[in-house]
């Protein structure tokens, strides 16, 4: 039998060697220079993004002191291509028509919960008549906002900026842009009625139990809106988003408008919409107790659920909150606002509680904020 050999040639495999540590530290040296240049990218990002922050906060300042505004024509042009009408064709095979605002580039539209609720489908009309089809990314019930995703947006279709609905003003002009009855880019004017309106879900038409809970920090005003309207832009006179209009007061036999309407505050839109973004669902906080709504001088609670942050905290019914962290509470409007604006679950408040009508001898307790079940 023959025997066969295989001759290794050294120098080959040595060379070989030496390119692939060659091959592999270009790869590294390319990687790392990506990697700084990635780094140094996302400092610029940051950079600018905060310098465009003080810019729109300077550019609010100034409108708050009625230095600088937009003419209605102007605002209507600046804004008209980012508003849609939204189509929704339910199970059951019935229409109903909203309108949205474009929010980001990647194809987010925001609109009402309860524009988009139970929709088998979705549709969105751009202004220049052009339809697509949309996604649902995330809804909350509580805020009575939800995101929907196109796959692509117009070349004019810009994400609208959203303004600060803590520095409104009543009497503040604000601008109303939407389809009511089907009439597509309506707009109307009006002016701020007032801030911080509190409504009780199930007055609006929402089932239990999310019908007990409340939606606040509502802003009333009065540009004429009608069925249509819900989820387009309430802009203020630098065309800033400062609200979704969501809502209108109606009397006996009246199905127009009469002089009221809501909109969600922007405050509650920056919170709420990247969070279905990204996660599909945004986390309200909860206390877990029921109050009086028209008692002056604080809370004052009512009962206290079982195994709720308030029952663990100690919270017991007739007590009064009169004070979380810093803030002094006059109303319940006040606790509610704050928690809404500025917490979230797993974070812990101070509270100042006055128990047995003893003011003079008031009671501290630390609260940690859970999820709104």
């Amino acid at each position: 039998m023959e025997t066969t050999e295989i001759t290794v040639n050294r120098k080959f495999l040595i060379l070989m060697f030496l390119a692939s540590l060659a091959i592999s530290a270009s790869f590294a040296f390319i990687y790392l220079d990506l990697h700084a240049a990635f780094n140094a990218l996302r400092a610029d990002y940051a950079t600018l993004s905060s310098k465009t922050q003080q810019l729109q906060s300077l550019i609010e300042s100034l409108h708050q002191g009625q230095v600088i505004n937009l003419t209605a024509v102007q605002i209507y042009n600046r804004t008209k291509n980012s508003v849609v009408m939204i189509t929704c064709t339910l199970l059951n095979g019935s229409l109903v028509k909203g309108s949205g605002f474009v929010y980001h580039s990647a194809g987010y539209i925001v609109t009402n919960n309860h524009v988009i609720e139970g929709a088998a489908s979705i549709s969105v009309t751009f202004f220049n008549g052009a339809s697509a089809q949309a996604e649902l990314i995330g809804s909350d019930v509580y805020s009575d906002l939800a995101v929907i995703q196109v796959g692509l947006l117009p070349e004019q279709s810009y994400p609208l900026i959203i303004g600060d609905s803590t520095r409104l003003m009543v009497g503040e002009p604000v601008y109303a842009i939407g389809n009511p009855f089907g009439l597509s880019g309506s707009m109307t004017a009006g002016i701020v009625s007032q801030t911080g309106r509190v409504l009780r879900l199930g007055d609006l038409g929402v089932p239990e139990p999310y019908g007990d809970y409340l939606i606040v920090d509502l802003i009333q005003f009065d540009a004429a809106v009608n069925p249509g309207n819900s989820g387009g832009p309430l802009l203020n006179s630098l065309g800033f988003v400062i609200g979704v209009t969501f809502a209108i007061e109606t009397a006996e036999g009246i199905k127009g408008f009469i002089g009221i309407g809501y909109a969600i505050p922007s405050v509650l839109v920056n919170r709420v919409i990247p969070s279905l973004v990204n996660t599909g669902h945004y986390p309200h906080p909860w206390i877990g107790i029921t109050f009086n709504l028209n008692y002056v001088g604080g809370l004052l609670i009512d009962s206290v659920t079982p195994n709720s942050p308030a029952h663990i905290a100690g919270l017991q019914p007739g007590d009064i909150i009169i004070k979380v962290d810093e803030l002094t509470i006059n109303r319940p409007e006040d606790l509610l606002i704050y928690l809404e604006r500025y917490k979230s679950p797993e974070e812990v408040i101070q509270l100042k509680v006055v128990r047995g009508n003893d003011f003079s001898n008031p009671l501290y307790m630390s609260l940690t904020l859970g999820e709104r079940p």
